[in-house]
């Protein structure tokens, strides 16, 4: 159809040109055809095309432009005109034993400052707990929607800074010992930390080794009670180390936000914080603390004295403390044992502590004295010689007469128990003359030609020594030696020597002392040879060198 009507309607293309009448045709010339063909013509139809192409074109550019002014319209609009922002605000509410909660509104960004717990008489404020029960770790947190919170408290401390008379928590011996090294057993613990309590509470919870009857079943009791235990066992009888003693206080106080670099402890053990709560209180102070290390009376003390509010005494009045036997004057917790351990009145100001009276220990005199069979030194001042020096004699951590060398130490209190001396009922020179006779005739000569120390040379004794009391045999230096460590230990300055003997100076060890400002010589090996195998009567204890003249004792001297 659409081909017909075009056939029908098609105008004149441009070869078909107006014709002129035949007549005049005629009389024209002919024209020659050339051998060009003639230009195409578009047909109606490709024409129309193209206009709808471009009228479609135009409509839709109009349309974005059309749009494109709309969207910056409402852009423009939209900057000028901005609908207000609508602001959530999350409310949280913390619930305390008193009677209305504290309403806390968190800031835009849902930040929330959790407030301080209000005070309550005879309880500490630990922190909050969220709705899950956990105790939240820090005061600041992000909420997303309303929350609620509960106060945990503890019971409180009891605080003994503003009475005027302290009573001893910790208890002396009958010997005036502390035994500041010794661990405090679980029993103790609990038993000193419930009545640090400011409570009068009594709790009824259970262990199954745990004797009803036991003085300390209240105190495990309650504690358990009150969350510090969950076990079915306690065992009481062990020692407690420093890690279950922080844990057992972490239950009574904030927890701590502060972080140490800990020796022992890294922030992945589940003890660090209670560490770094043990740190911030004051309750130790180094950080090479071992976590599974027993805790000591005298940590014990300094630490029971800050959970109570105590301070020590501020000048040291040792007439007011007495001699406690174990304990020096210098030792770092000695204001804090006295603290624990003597009953004494007080005056405080500002913090300071000072003794109005008390029930001072004795206060022992200058010089040497025996507990058993162990030699132990009273200072100038009064108090027991620890770790330290009294003229030629050292003293150990424990305060006994020490060679320097544990082992060789033990030997020698090993004996001296063995000849069963009674320092309380015997002399000095009893105990010396039994020493003698021991070294002299309970041990065997053991001649060692390669075994000789040079004239003059020193610092042999404690090898010697050694040597002859786990073996029983030697030359004349062990013999020496033994006798030497021996006397010291029963308070004699003995003086030992590597020198000569006879006109041939031949090499030999012995020991003096001197009484009344005069030197003696005490020689066992002398008197073992002269009495065991020369078959002499004679004695070597105690000889004056002037009587011994035909031995020519040389100490390194020219004779």
């Amino acid at each position: 159809m659409l081909d017909n009507q075009d056939t029908v309607n098609q105008e004149p293309t441009i070869e078909t040109v107006d014709q002129q009448p035949d007549s005049e045709a005629a009389e024209q010339p002919a024209v020659e055809q050339t051998a060009s063909a003639p230009a195409p013509v578009k047909k109606k139809t490709e024409v129309r095309g193209e206009l709808l192409f471009w009228r479609i074109a135009g409509s839709a550019l109009l349309l974005a432009v059309i749009a494109l002014g709309v969207l910056l319209h409402l852009s423009i609009k939209g900057m000028l005109f901005q609908p207000e922002k609508q602001v959530v605000s999350y409310t949280a509410w913390c619930y305390t034993p008193l009677e209305e909660p504290i309403t806390v509104t968190a800031d835009e960004d849902g930040t929330l400052i959790l407030p301080d717990g209000p005070e309550i008489s005879g309880y500490t404020f630990i922190g909050w707990r969220d709705s899950e029960g956990k105790l939240v770790a820090n005061s600041t947190q992000t909420l997303y929607s309303d929350a609620a919170y509960s106060a945990e408290y503890a019971i409180a401390f009891l605080d003994e800074g503003h009475i005027s008379h302290h009573s001893p928590f910790f208890l002396i011996d009958d010997e005036g010992r502390f035994r500041p090294f010794a661990p405090v057993s679980r029993a103790q613990t609990v038993w000193l930390l419930y009545e640090s309590l400011d409570t009068s509470v009594e709790g009824s919870g259970s262990f199954v080794d745990v004797d009803p009857t036991a003085d300390y079943y209240i105190a495990a009791a309650t504690l358990k009670d009150l969350g510090v235990f969950s076990e079915s066992r306690f065992h009481p009888d062990d020692p407690i180390t420093h890690a279950e003693f922080f844990d057992m206080l972490a239950h009574f106080f904030p927890a701590s936000h502060s972080s140490y670099a800990f020796a022992s402890i890294s922030e992945s053990d589940p003890r660090y914080g209670a560490f770094c709560l043990a740190m911030d209180r004051g309750w130790i102070s180094d950080l090479s603390v071992a976590p599974d290390a027993d805790l000591t009376r005298a940590e014990a003390a300094h630490i029971f004295n800050l959970l109570r509010g105590r301070t020590v005494m501020t000048d040291v009045d040792y007439s007011k403390i007495g001699t406690i036997m174990d304990v020096s004057f210098s030792d770092p917790y000695f204001a804090d044992i006295a603290e624990a351990a003597i009953a004494h009145d007080i005056k405080g100001t500002d913090g300071a502590e000072i003794w109005t009276s008390s029930e001072a220990l004795p206060l022992r005199e200058e010089g040497l004295f025996f507990i058993g069979t162990a030699l132990h030194c009273i200072d100038e001042r009064g108090g027991v010689v620890i770790n330290g020096s009294y003229g030629n004699f050292d003293f150990g951590p424990d305060g006994v007469i020490t060679t320097g060398m544990p082992e060789l130490d033990q030997l020698v209190q090993d004996t001296l128990v063995m000849l069963k001396l009674k320092p309380e009922t015997m002399t000095g020179e009893q105990m010396l003359h039994m020493i003698f006779n021991y070294v002299t005739y309970h041990n065997s000569y053991l001649r060692d030609g390669n075994h000789i120390h040079a004239v003059g040379e020193t610092g042999w004794e404690n090898e010697e020594a050694y040597k002859m009391l786990s073996t029983h045999k030697g030359n004349c230096y062990n013999y020496a030696a033994e006798f030497y460590v021996l006397a010291k230990a029963i308070g004699y300055d003995a003086v030992i020597y590597s020198g000569t003997i006879d006109p041939t100076k031949r090499p030999h060890g012995w020991v003096e002392i001197e009484f009344d400002g005069e030197p003696y010589i005490f020689d066992t090996e002398i008197e073992f040879k002269e009495v065991t195998i020369g078959g002499h009567q004679s004695s070597y204890y105690k000889v004056p060198y002037w009587k011994a003249k035909t031995w020519y004792y040389n100490r390194g001297e020219e004779s």
